[in-house]
């Protein structure tokens, strides 16, 4: 059976000691990848015409470095290994014209992270503790169990803002889910006010928690605009800035997770429609509304634990004109984007949400029907 790799996130509650010392190894890690960094550049812009030479250069690698700063042996090796692995697998990207060049990290960067592989069991959970190379037994807030019998391959320690985190990479067998019984059947429609409405009538009426804080973000911003760039008050400033977008996105993280775990534990397939977020983004008057709700991060949320469950997730065709479709004939009229009501010549209305969510439900029976039986289990 093949084997399944998911990530499992947990607070950390380290002790002032243990805080030293990751803060410590952030600025290691931080250290290796931009002397590695500098050393790359260096080398590029003085062999970069000349392929032999640019081929036969010997670059540093993470043992040659401690030698030069011995506090780095106080740290965890193999988090200055995977920098060196990542920076090397950084520039392999960027030559292969994926990805931009690696930039040099900044000590003044809310979100520290450093990585660690397992070797010898030295990352395992005991009891609502962690232990963890060179760390030893950390606190974290275990809100969920690892899947049974899964493997800890490595884990990345994260600082966001105030907070301390960990992500754990678990390998795990998947169980092996009997036949379920086909039940129930949704629709989901976007909407910029409250995230989605369901092919039943019932709204998600998301908060839209960063329109509630932009006076608050606005005050903090001008705080910070009044300091020093560089100054101890100006680095406190951000550092306050940054702790509020962090309870935003985790405002919105709760909501989206508790929102799609509902809709999984209660309906066997849910369809949705299939949308590209980023070109409606450029659309100036929608571009808050659509990051605020997170459309995209929600239908990742769904596809995960739809397939943990063994529940149907379908996209729709993001061609299918399910706003302009009428639900009950069947007829196709232009909708403006002020007509909040649905009007059909067969006499039908409806809310139009409530109508592109009807034919978004019925779209998606339609390809699970098409998928599981052939197209002659569909009679019209």
């Amino acid at each position: 059976m093949n084997e399944t790799i998911k990530g499992y996130v947990y607070r950390l509650k380290p002790t002032a000691k243990q805080i030293n010392l990751i803060n410590q190894t952030f600025g290691c890690v931080r250290k290796i990848w931009n002397i590695l960094l500098l050393e790359r550049k260096s080398i590029y812009e003085l062999y970069g015409k000349y392929p032999e030479l640019l081929n036969s250069h010997q670059y540093m690698n993470p043992k040659y470095i401690k030698e030069q700063f011995p506090y780095m042996y106080d740290v965890d090796s193999q988090s200055l290994t995977t920098a060196w692995l990542y920076l090397k697998q950084a520039y392999t990207n960027f030559f292969n014209q994926s990805h931009d060049e690696p930039k040099y990290k900044s000590r003044h960067n809310p979100i520290q992270s450093y990585t660690t592989h397992t070797t010898n069991d030295n990352i395992r959970i005991e009891d609502t503790y962690i232990k963890l190379p060179k760390l030893g037994l950390v606190k974290m807030k275990l809100h969920r169990a690892l899947p049974q019998g899964s493997i800890i391959k490595a884990a990345t320690i994260k600082k966001d803002g105030k907070h301390y985190y960990v992500s754990l990479r678990v390998e795990y067998e998947p169980l092996i889910l009997g036949e379920k019984t086909f039940e129930k059947a949704i629709g989901l429609d976007y909407t910029l006010q409250g995230l989605y409405m369901d092919s039943e009538g019932h709204q998600a009426d998301y908060p839209n928690y960063y329109k509630e804080s932009l006076e608050k973000l606005k005050k903090e911003q001008q705080i910070s605009s009044r300091r020093v760039k560089g100054s101890s008050n100006y680095l406190k400033q951000k550092e306050k800035l940054a702790s509020l977008h962090l309870h935003i996105k985790n405002q919105r993280k709760d909501f989206l997770h508790k929102a799609s775990r509902y809709l999984v534990n209660t309906y066997d397939l849910i369809s949705i429609e299939t949308l590209d977020l980023t070109e409606m983004a450029k659309t100036k008057h929608f571009r808050k509304s659509i990051y605020d709700t997170s459309f995209g991060t929600f239908t990742r949320y769904l596809e995960y634990k739809a397939k943990d469950e063994g529940k149907i997730l379908i996209k729709i065709d993001k061609y299918y004109p399910s706003t302009k479709t009428c639900s009950q004939c069947g007829r196709e009229r232009d909708m403006l984007l002020f007509e909040r009501t649905y009007h059909c010549m067969c006499g039908h209305k409806m809310d139009r949400d409530l109508n592109a969510a009807i034919n978004i439900g019925v779209q998606g029976l339609i390809a699970y029907a098409t998928k599981a039986y052939g197209t002659d289990a569909i009679a019209w």
